[in-house]
């Protein structure tokens, strides 16, 4: 059974990432504004030129208004979960990222298998859409063209495949590809361009939709709002859907100049500007045109013939090419920093994580992925694939949403998600013991901790110890120095910790037991004059940060032990409870409210009890500790806002037909072959074997 321990141990790895701003590959060039044009891109796309018809006209009536409103709200409690977790780890990568560092790696790579794949097909279906609104402009020449001279004026009629081969929808693909492959720099300038005419576009369409504005057509045939409650909440979840492009400026971190303040600012801009884009869409519309009579396939342009301002069309055609131009651009960047950073971790080949020496961006991720939009760009029918994109975008959200609440918990500051306790450390050390002895010969120096009574006892057994590479020395002078360092960083956090001042220096030390004292996680310290243990240095490692330092103090009264001795176990199995919770509770309440209501006692009894384990699961939330130091955005109301944003997914999920989850569960199937064939061997977090993933460990035994 070791085969199976060792797989078990190798799917929950995480990966260590640093909180500040490392070396990279990738040139950080991209600006605030740059950043927000990013996301206003990938957010618009062809939504506000289709979207909002087909809310206004099959969904909510002139209520789309408001339908748009809650959507965004909604999207934007995610919205919140990218952005901490992006300022706090400044990597691109986006939710694969957020996923490994605290779900471990077989739950990082599933979701990043479908980052990828919803990208590369996001930027397909906007290629199609482009070159059928072009076609459109142009009288259908190109379809027409297309039919008489490669098919005979034959459709095909094959499952999942294209009616004709859309080759104009191919060389848009290939040309946002390039373009994304020759610069992010010239990529982002570029862009920035065709969103701020389809910014210019929409406000001329609100303007001149004032002027020819009907109002009495928001209150006909049924009202403000014809569907009732039910028609806002079906056109908010469908709405939901343009919102969601916001992650491009999470995939944007490690190439933005200042990721700490600009990602929140870009986020919370992208925002305002999408919402009041799609509301203002939404609105010009449905004051045009009776909302029974709006075309949902070109909403705009049927608007403005109902009002004989047909010139307004070619103004429209250009907004809406440039629109779906910028979203093809950012989804392109998107697909290729996924493909990208999966490559540089080891879970998909290494030839994806090279770079140009010119361009400073992963071009074989970029054209391996633009090759395979090209292809379904070309052949793909993606009526049938919409939903099954709609529904792996909903399951990333959730996924990010729990991850935000686990390093929110997390006390290790390992940016590992891996809690750690001395009975871990003891153990890993005896296993490696023998590697590293190999490594760096015998060592004898083992730390001196002193008791309550200031006594040291010797014993002849071999103690754990912490390796030190042999041609690494450390003097007496620089031990006290950074004796002093932890001391002093230690009283910064107000604690009333303090290390014994009396214990002997490191020179005069060898094989002493460890004195009885209390653990707290990664650190033990004396607390109120208790016995306190020291730290050992591990490899000659520099001194921990303030937040890196944790106490017993730290544990308010009346907590119970086991949720506070494992904060990150605790939460992780209460946000297990309550989604699974949540979603009993909301396919009960979506399916089976008419038996409910006939007396079915079962499900009555079933529906109480799953509301009372979603409440129950969120009690540790509110009793555990934050750590929310070094956090540069940190989301309001934790833990209310992602828990939100956690029901909210669920209940869009619950609409989806069996066919589409049976789709979800083919191409997982599909990830779980590719990572148990390749990835788990391939992991860079494999090669990496350290004792403790911070810089300093201590060691604590206790002898009777």
């Amino acid at each position: 059974m070791n085969w199976l321990r060792d797989v078990s141990r190798a799917v929950r790895r995480k990966k260590h990432v640093s909180s500040t701003q490392q070396p990279s590959i990738l040139v950080r060039c991209l600006s605030t504004a740059d950043l927000s044009f990013v996301g206003i891109g990938c957010m618009l796309g062809s939504g506000v030129y289709i979207l909002t018809g087909e809310v206004a006209a099959e969904m909510a009536g002139p209520a789309a208004i408001i339908s748009f409103l809650i959507a965004g709200i909604v999207a934007l409690f995610s919205a919140l979960c990218y952005t901490e977790c992006a300022t706090r780890f400044p990597e691109t990568g986006a939710s694969y990222l957020y996923a490994y560092v605290s779900l471990g790696e077989l739950i990082g790579f599933l979701i990043g298998w479908n980052a990828i794949i919803i990208r590369i097909l996001a930027v397909s279906f906007v290629s199609r859409g482009w070159s059928a609104y072009f076609d459109n402009v142009i009288g259908a020449r190109v379809f027409n063209f297309t039919m008489d001279v490669l098919l005979d004026g034959a459709e095909w009629e094959v499952p999942l495949v294209s009616s004709y081969p859309d080759i104009l929808a191919g060389v848009v693909s290939l040309s946002a590809t390039v373009l994304v492959a020759l610069g992010t720099e010239l990529s982002a300038k570029t862009g920035r361009v065709f969103v701020l005419i389809n910014i210019v576009t929409v406000l001329m369409v609100i303007a001149v939709a004032f002027v020819y504005a009907d109002y009495s057509h928001l209150v006909k045939h049924g009202g403000f709002a014809p569907m009732g409650y039910g028609g806002i909440i079906k056109g908010a979840a469908a709405g939901f859907a343009g919102y969601s492009g916001f992650e491009a400026i999470a995939f944007a971190a490690e190439e933005a100049k200042d990721p700490k303040k600009g990602l929140p600012i870009s986020v919370g801009l992208s925002f305002v500007t999408a919402i009041l884009v799609y509301m203002g869409g939404a609105f010009a519309i449905t004051v045009l045109a009776d909302w029974q009579n709006i075309n949902a396939a070109s909403p705009f342009v049927s608007a403005f013939e109902a009002v004989d301002a047909k010139w307004m069309s070619i103004v429209i055609a250009v907004g809406a090419l440039c629109s779906m131009t910028g979203g093809l651009i950012a989804c392109a960047y998107c697909f290729a920093r996924a493909i990208f950073v999966m490559g540089r971790d080891g879970l998909i080949p290494a030839i994806f994580a090279r770079t140009s020496t010119t361009s400073h961006t992963p071009t074989v991720a970029t054209m391996f992925g633009g090759i395979i939009s090209v292809i379904a760009s070309i052949f793909v029918n993606f009526v049938a694939l919409i939903e099954f994109l709609s529904l792996m975008i909903f399951v990333e959200f959730v996924i990010v949403a729990m991850a935000c609440i686990l390093m929110r918990y997390n006390p290790t500051r390992d940016h590992c998600g891996e809690e750690r306790n001395i009975e871990h450390v003891v153990q890993e050390q005896k296993q490696r013991q023998t590697c590293n002895k190999e490594l760096s010969g015998e060592i004898n120096n083992d730390m001196t901790y002193q008791s309550d009574n200031d006594q040291h006892s010797t014993s002849s057994s071999t103690d754990v110890q912490a390796p030190r590479f042999a041609s690494e020395e450390i003097t007496p002078a620089e031990m006290d120095k950074r004796r002093q360092t932890v001391r002093a960083t230690i009283e910064e956090q107000g604690q009333s910790c303090e290390y014994n001042k009396d214990l002997p220096a490191e020179s005069e030390v060898n094989n002493h037991d460890v004195a009885n004292g209390r653990s707290c996680n990664r650190f033990s310290a004396s607390i109120n004059n208790e016995s306190i243990g020291e730290l050992t240095p591990l490899l000659g490692s520099l001194p921990p940060t303030s937040s890196q330092i944790l106490c017993q103090s730290e544990k308010k009264p009346g907590r119970l032990l086991w949720s506070s001795d494992n904060p990150v176990k605790t939460v992780l199995s209460s946000l297990m409870v309550f989604i699974v919770s949540t979603i009993v509770i909301v396919w009960i309440v979506s399916y089976k409210m008419e038996e409910i209501r006939g007396d079915n006692d079962v499900l009555t009894f079933v529906l109480m009890v799953a509301a009372m384990l979603a409440v129950t699961g969120c009690v540790p939330l509110f009793m555990l500790k934050q750590y929310t130091d070094e956090i540069p955005f940190k989301v309001p109301l934790m833990p209310f806002i992602p828990l939100l944003s956690i029901v909210s997914n669920i209940i869009l999920m619950m609409r989806f037909e069996p066919l589409t989850w049976i789709e979800l569960g083919v191409w997982t199937a599909i990830g779980l072959v590719v990572y148990f064939v390749y990835g788990i061997r391939h992991s860079k977090e494999a090669g990496t074997v350290p004792i403790i993933p911070n810089r300093y460990t201590q060691v604590s035994k206790t002898y009777s």
